[in-house]
């Protein structure tokens, strides 16, 4: 009986491993179903997150697109405003000139010497002709350039009809400043003229001769391709604060090389943040000559006319932004980055040239 039990339990013994064995596999089987699930499972979750993705995408797409499209037309509408205010500034200086005119005959001729403007602080001097009125009255010759009325004895700062341009094209000839003579290109002092134009409109100058102005590139390169000229520059803060900035050697290239700057030789007291515009072609908002890769530096920079670069540190042809202080939009305003920064926007500026 004895021998019976034992056989019994060396068979029961000798079974287990082989149960136990089954009984893994069976495990490792469910885990691996388990497994296969879960990686179904997530390929269709990638799958939803990869259609997801491609509609975001196609989304973000249109919308670029719109937005691009959007900065096309308010490019478009700013363009068209600057030509309709600037063709209703002509139709009113014609009207002012008619009304002048008419003034003139039914009043008769004004008394020697007698002021020609109601603004003490700008006077009209001469006509578009071959002549222009001397300080003492009498007839003289029409003078190239402001230097050359200087010379012959002029020594009132005002508005006068250049020999050397097109007929009718005028100027503002500073008398004063160091030493005078000096051919007024471009002033800003009170905002009143926006100076975000067309290649067009900085081609051919805009603005009041008697206040801010450009006086025209191409106007500008037959100016200074004549002979050498020194430009000086003028500014003053909302500090009342008046630097300058002079360099010896000034042209402008003509418009098949897309009025390109040569500008050397800096001196003065306002730190030299235009020689860096050295050798560039002029830009404006509707035409990029610029070399930054990045955009566009007159429509993101100012939206005003400039030689720029990659953009630039002065930036004179900005918008006129008034009393920020140090808080103005970076590289918007009237800006010379050597005087206040990029964030300051000037109270006013002259360029102006002179025959050295």
């Amino acid at each position: 009986m004895a021998n019976v039990l034992l056989l019994a339990a060396f068979l029961l013994s000798s079974s287990f491993p082989s149960r136990a064995q089954d009984t893994s596999i069976i495990i490792s089987t469910a885990n691996t179903e388990a497994l296969e699930s879960q990686l179904t499972e997530t390929k269709e979750e990638t799958g939803r997150l990869k259609n997801e993705v491609d509609r975001l995408s196609s989304l973000v797409e249109t919308l670029l697109s719109r937005v691009d499209s959007l900065s096309d037309e308010l490019s478009g509408e700013k363009v068209r405003g600057a030509q309709l205010e600037q063709n209703l500034t002509r139709q009113i200086q014609k009207l002012e000139a008619r009304l002048q005119t008419q003034c003139c005959s039914e009043m008769g001729p004004s008394p020697q010497g007698a002021e020609t403007t109601a603004n003490p602080r700008v006077t009209q001097v001469g006509l578009a002709s071959t002549t222009v009125a001397g300080s003492s009255g009498d007839a003289q010759e029409l003078k190239a350039d402001c230097a050359a009325y200087k010379a012959s004895g002029q020594t009132t700062s005002g508005v006068y009809p250049l020999g050397s341009l097109p007929s009718g094209v005028q100027a503002y000839c500073d008398m004063e400043t160091a030493g005078g003579g000096w051919t007024v290109i471009q002033r800003r002092q009170d905002g009143s003229v926006p100076f975000n134009r067309t290649w067009e409109e900085y081609k051919l100058g805009f603005g009041n001769k008697s206040g801010e102005y450009w006086l025209g590139n191409e106007n500008i390169h037959l100016l200074t391709n004549q002979k050498k000229h020194t430009l000086r520059i003028d500014l003053q803060d909302w500090e009342e604060n008046q630097t300058f900035a002079e360099y010896s050697t000034f042209r402008v290239s003509g418009e098949s090389d897309g009025y390109r700057l040569h500008i050397s030789g800096y001196s003065g007291t306002a730190g030299d943040s235009m020689t860096y515009n050295n050798g560039e072609r002029f830009s404006t908002v509707d035409r990029d000559n610029d070399v930054y890769s990045n955009g566009h530096c007159s429509q993101q920079h100012g939206q005003g006319g400039w030689w720029f670069w990659q953009c630039s540190y002065s930036i004179l042809n900005g918008r006129y932004l008034g009393n920020c202080g140090s808080s103005c939009p970076a590289y918007q305003g009237v800006v010379w980055h050597h005087r206040r920064g990029v964030r300051y926007s000037l109270k006013s500026v002259s360029m102006k040239i002179r025959a050295s």
